[in-house]
């Protein structure tokens, strides 16, 4: 007589079913796979269509430099230039620039005027030349995103912390649609913070000289660089070696591009304008309070390095990218020069996901601020109502968003310019948030 299944089996059996169904988890390497891939695709179909005319007068410059030899002949932004100057030589292997498009007879005359990027944005080869000058960028973005999925360890996090970084409209705007060189600059601090987080210090010193010829905004991270190499439990000698060798690499890597050219015979000043040029008018200005955000920063700056003084007993990597977001925060909570330089507000933050801090929701106010504060504070040919760059100065014949909002709310009192002020105070608002998340303990 053979005997019946139990009501324990049969259920048992049941649960396996329902289990085997159940869509598994996909892993890490999956993860990562399917978001790279979803962001280079997005990347890839921007990369053609879209440039401000900042764009168009550095591929004027990097082409002077192929067609006239000049190795040596540009110190400013040396790592980035040079880097474009490579990538530029490779696209001559598939499209033709000898036909004068990015010649420029005089060099400190090279930035374009809207006439000159009128033959560029008429060029049969326009979307060719936008793609390949966009190609040092692409690497050096997804470089960055895997530095930033090694640096954060925790499964969880570092899915956030790519995503952020992989579809973040400021990165995306800045990079594909703006086209400027931004992550290139970010690619070598993510090293120097990966460098640090491994605690070698050497290569961290190296890293952060780099991104000193990528961007002159790095300079702000400097003492906070060197403060972040202290440890109070070591003896004051080994922090004075310490950090007086990383300044000396930084420092002879940082002089290294002017020998350089010295040596070879160049012209440091080569596409510097000496007419734009007024001595003594920035530095009078700034006495005379002629820049009123200067000395707001300046305080808020010294508070932080004492802070950052006060907490030598976490790890250099932490202080680091810690003190850097917050440099960041008091920086455009004060002063916005322009709309793509909001990507340099990205990748310090997502660095401290790291050590537990919760930055998605500021992430997700920034972009918003960011959006409305630039939709107001612009131009035609900056940010249209599409959040734009495009290739003619009315996108699709929209129009742009200032004209738009100057109809809408004529006779009001709330005009544009007070609109700006209200949402750049609001903005000044949500840096303090994002510093307030970033500087909060954990626990």
């Amino acid at each position: 007589m053979s005997s019946l299944p139990s009501p324990g089996l049969n259920a048992f059996s049941k649960e396996t079913r329902t289990l085997r169904k159940m869509p598994k988890e996909i892993s890490n390497s999956q993860f990562l796979v399917f978001a790279l891939g979803a962001g280079l695709l997005l990347r890839l179909a921007l990369m053609p269509f879209f440039a401000h005319v900042d764009l168009f007068s550095e591929a004027r410059r990097v082409f002077y430099v192929i067609e006239n030899d000049y190795w040596f002949d540009n110190s400013h932004r040396f790592v980035v230039f040079y880097i474009e100057v490579i990538f530029a030589a490779f696209s001559t292997l598939f499209i033709d620039v000898t036909d004068g498009l990015f010649h420029i007879p005089d060099p400190t005359q090279s930035v374009a005027s809207m006439v000159d990027y009128g033959y560029f944005l008429n060029d049969p080869n326009i979307y060719r030349h936008l793609f390949f000058f966009k190609l040092p960028y692409l690497v050096f973005d997804i470089a960055t995103a895997m530095v930033i999925w090694k640096f954060v360890e925790n499964p969880k996090h570092r899915r956030i912390a790519l995503l952020l970084w992989l579809f973040n409209p400021l990165t995306i705007f800045s990079t594909y649609i703006f086209g400027r060189f931004e992550v290139i600059s970010l690619f070598f601090l993510a090293m120097t913070a990966l460098q640090l987080k491994y605690d070698r210090v050497f290569f961290a010193s190296v890293f952060f000289a780099v991104s000193l010829h990528c961007r002159e905004i790095n300079i702000l991270f400097a003492p906070f660089f060197l403060l972040a190499l202290i440890d109070h439990k070591d003896h004051y000698l080994r922090n004075t070696i310490v950090l007086l060798g990383s300044a000396t690499i930084i420092g002879l890597l940082y002089l290294l591009p002017n020998w350089l050219i010295e040596f070879s015979g160049g012209d440091i000043q080569l596409f510097v304008d000496p007419t734009a040029i007024t001595k003594g008018d920035t530095l009078n200005k700034l006495l005379s309070l002629g820049y009123y955000w200067f000395y707001p920063i300046v305080i808020c700056l010294a508070a932080l390095a004492i802070y950052q003084w006060e907490t030598t007993y976490k790890l250099k990597a932490e202080r680091f990218v810690v003190s850097a977001s917050v440099v960041l925060f008091i920086y455009f909570g004060f002063n916005v020069h322009s709309v793509h330089y909001a990507a340099w507000l990205v990748l310090m933050p997502i660095l401290t996901i790291q050590y537990g801090k919760k930055v998605v929701l500021p992430f997700v106010a920034l972009s918003g601020a960011w959006v409305v504060l630039w939709l107001l504070k612009t131009d035609s040919g900056v940010f249209t109502l599409f959040l734009a760059a495009p290739l003619s100065t009315d996108f699709i014949g929209l129009g742009h968003f200032p004209s738009f909002y100057n109809k809408l709310t004529a006779g009001s009192s709330l005009d544009l310019f007070q609109s700006i002020q209200l949402v750049r105070s609001l903005f000044l608002v949500v840096m303090g948030f994002f510093a307030y998340r970033v500087l909060r303990q954990r626990g």
